[in-house]
């Protein structure tokens, strides 16, 4: 019974390390957003420029890198506002009035649709606006509940662009706001 088990404990270890080591590896899978750093950007383009090989797609090394930052988000424009509505939500209940990072989290996805801005001075343009915009209907306080609703319309505005109405219940009280497609602020639907 013991020679048994070292047979198939043996056979096992075989397939595990053929598997393991011999086997072609499978497909790369593409980094996410939190490990592709600058100096992972700024390493790659190096290797690019001093391979002096041409880029092989038309797009380029900034589409290249652009790619591994952003991966191309096929969803629908209705999709995409209501998910940005989302992440504001939550961050914004999250940190509420304070000056907390999910405060800080709130205020650029309200601005520019994502959790962080490098430029301390767009932050805290950001910041400002978002508390402007809360105060216009007495919403700078804490959120206690809320509930996003779906996109009801679609429309465009010169200065604003092409944009998603989202109805969203925030503290019992429901409100519509404007979510531009671009990386605008959300505003007010009077």
């Amino acid at each position: 019974m013991k020679k048994i088990l070292v047979v198939v404990l043996a056979i096992g270890a075989l397939f595990w390390a053929k598997k393991r080591f011999l086997d072609a590896p499978a497909a790369p899978v593409a980094p996410s957003k939190a490990e592709v750093t600058a100096e992972k950007i700024g390493a790659i383009a190096k290797v690019h420029i001093a391979g002096g090989k041409p880029a092989t797609d038309e797009r380029g090394l900034a589409a290249m890198i652009a790619s591994l930052i952003h991966k191309e988000d096929s969803a629908s424009p209705e999709a995409k506002a209501k998910k940005r509505m989302e992440a504001v939500m939550a961050a914004w209940k999250e940190g509420g009035t304070s000056l907390s990072d999910a405060a800080q989290a709130a205020a650029c996805l309200w601005s520019r649709g994502v959790r962080f801005i490098p430029d301390k001075d767009e932050i805290q343009d950001a910041a400002n606006g978002f508390d402007k915009w809360r105060r216009d209907k007495s919403l700078y306080t804490d959120v206690k509940s809320y509930a996003v609703g779906e996109v009801v319309s679609r429309d465009t505005n010169p200065g604003r662009g092409d944009y998603s109405v989202v109805e969203v219940m925030i503290n019992g009280s429901v409100y519509r706001i404007g979510v531009p497609d671009r990386s605008n602020p959300l505003f007010w639907i009077q």
